[in-house]
């Protein structure tokens, strides 16, 4: 659990093929990536392709210059346009990785939770993160990695995701306690543009 970035391209309208993948990455970043972790959404045509600090494949490392990896982003993003004009391409930055219950387990679901919330929660909202929701729904029996990314420089800015053993893990019993607590209540409401989505991971 090493990793500091991650880029998220989001193509929708398709589901993308490994091989596919992994040629539209061997086109833009001159090599395929073996780290790409590939999705499709359960209920609607959508791709998701996650980098694990991904931007050392295609820029020299220079932690300091912010300025540099934004725009190397962007230079990812419209190669990829070329391929699928739709598709979205944003530099995220992890800021909590946890191990779930299942740890050792292999994932073949990913939730994710995409949101902005309200300026006046937004504290509050990070606070319920950090301290009680993603550590509770880790904890549920099936999951195994829950993560929260950040977007500094777009909308959705928050990123959860969490990685399942099977899908049964969402919606159990232990899940919905986590989710039905009091300050769940409370936070909820504060939710701006979010979007969930049930993902199937394509080995």
């Amino acid at each position: 659990m090493t990793m500091s970035t991650v880029i998220v391209i989001r193509i929708p309208g398709i589901r993308l093929t490994r091989e596919h993948c992994d040629a539209l990455l061997s086109n833009v970043l001159g090599a395929s990536d073996n780290r790409a972790h590939l999705c499709h959404a359960a209920d609607a045509p959508e791709t998701y392709i996650y980098l694990a600090d991904a931007l050392d494949s295609i820029m020299p490392k220079n932690p300091t210059n912010t300025t540099s990896k934004v725009g190397s982003t962007g230079t990812l993003a419209a190669a990829i346009a070329q391929y699928y004009p739709n598709a979205s391409t944003a530099l995220l930055q992890l800021t909590l990785d946890l191990r779930g219950q299942a740890w050792n387990k292999t994932a073949t679901w990913h939730y994710v939770v995409e949101t902005d919330v309200d300026a006046t929660a937004e504290a509050d909202f990070n606070d319920w993160y950090t301290q009680e929701h993603m550590p509770g729904l880790a904890a549920v029996p099936g999951t195994v990695r829950a993560m929260r990314l950040y977007n500094p420089d777009g909308a959705p800015r928050y990123h959860a995701l969490y990685l399942l053993q099977t899908q049964d893990t969402f919606g159990s019993p232990q899940w919905l306690k986590v989710r039905g607590t009091e300050w769940s209540s409370r936070i909820r409401p504060h939710f701006r543009n979010t979007k969930r989505t049930m993902f199937n991971i394509i080995k």
